[in-house]
């Protein structure tokens, strides 16, 4: 998915995606409330509503599960990109001459599995990409990424390695 949308010349630095445990607690807790309606559903309308409540409820939370792990979150020579999507594909990016801030977020929960949340504000206030949450390993990703954006600001000379991801070109 993400080699198939770069630009000719574009270099990979850093690849992540949200972390799965927190992805399964975000989940577990709209899961739980679900399991809470269904029953109630049942005790009120009947077995058959509450079993076609809890039905839809483990749809709607297998596909949020399944939905963030097929998101990325890539940064190139040119952008910051997530893909995103199961059926559909979702890519939204900002390129670095739009980002205006970085900054960096850690929950709770993120800090009990070593994740972040890392939220970037660009020239664009209509864009929807406004963060990357839950991102594994948050330490190497913010670095890097403070890395291009001094080195794409002309403010610092920084020498950054791209990503081999292993593909044969």
């Amino acid at each position: 998915m993400v080699r198939d949308l770069m630009v000719d010349g574009e270099v990979i630095y850093a690849l992540e995606q949200p972390e799965w445990r927190l992805v399964l607690l975000d989940q577990a807790a709209l899961a739980g409330l679900g399991v809470v309606v269904a029953l109630l559903a049942a005790a009120v309308l009947g077995v058959g509503v509450g079993f076609f409540v809890f039905v839809v409820l483990a749809a709607v939370v297998s596909w949020r599960a399944l939905d963030a792990w097929h998101t990325r979150y890539v940064l190139t020579s040119f952008r910051v990109v997530r893909f995103s999507g199961v059926l559909d594909r979702n890519v939204e990016f900002i390129p670095w001459r739009k980002v205006t801030d970085v900054s960096l977020h850690r929950s709770f929960w993120e800090r009990l599995v070593g994740a972040s949340t890392i939220r970037i504000e660009s020239a664009n206030e209509r864009s929807r990409f406004r963060e990357m949450k839950d991102v594994r390993n948050p330490r190497g990703f913010f670095a890097t990424l403070q890395e291009i954006t001094a080195a794409y600001s002309g403010n610092v000379d920084v020498a950054i390695s791209p990503v081999d991801l292993g593909w044969d070109d």
